[in-house]
């Protein structure tokens, strides 16, 4: 039996390109940074899914990771502990498998967009990229399953304050709907009694 996603998505941008793929129902705009995020979780904690997945866009951190990348995190780190995805193999595995340039390890949340040498501070922890939100909502998770899969926007080497932006921003939400129609074919083998609870880290 296929697990019951709950696929949680930041924006309205991030959510119209994951909804097209997946359908209107199926993703929830949770809201952006980490208050409207704490104030969702808080809702949704009682939703009836068996995977909680969040997915979005994000900010490169790792130097070998491009703007266009696909994230998946084995770990989510924020500023009250972290939770490892025991998923995030099989998904990384799935999303390689499309076509998609992959890369597995650490996403770090923040309460700020993070600019100039602080970029490089974060990177030097080993996180592969950052956002505002996962570690937030991963609370509605609870003793279920957790997964985050960010697309990259912006890196050092291309921050948002760029004239590329625009450009970057649609083939990375374009990027992003064709991961979500992954997240459908996933869903089948990340079945509830394959997928592992979140464990904490502190």
């Amino acid at each position: 039996m296929p697990a019951r996603l709950l696929i949680c998505a930041p924006l309205g941008l991030e959510a119209r390109a994951l909804r097209a793929a997946l359908g209107r129902n199926s993703v929830r705009r949770t809201g952006f940074g980490p208050r409207r995020s704490a104030r969702s979780a808080t809702a949704l904690a009682a939703a009836d899914f068996d995977l909680l997945v969040v997915a979005g866009l994000g900010g490169g951190l790792g130097e070998d990771v491009r703007s266009g990348d696909v994230v998946v995190a084995d770990e989510v780190r924020g500023p009250d502990g972290a939770v490892r995805c025991s998923s995030a193999p099989a998904l990384a595995a799935e999303l390689r498998r499309a076509g998609f340039p992959v890369h597995c390890g650490p996403i770090l949340t923040t309460r700020h967009v993070v600019r100039g040498a602080q970029r490089a501070e974060l990177a030097a922890t080993g996180s592969l990229a950052v956002d505002m939100e996962s570690a937030v909502l991963a609370r509605a998770a609870g003793a279920r399953g957790i997964a985050v899969v960010r697309v990259v926007l912006d890196t050092a080497e291309q921050p948002l304050l760029r004239p590329g932006t625009p450009r970057r921003t649609m083939t990375a939400l374009a990027r992003l709907h064709a991961v979500g129609s992954c997240l459908s074919r996933w869903s089948r083998v990340a079945s509830p009694e394959n997928r592992h609870a979140p464990e904490e880290v502190f």
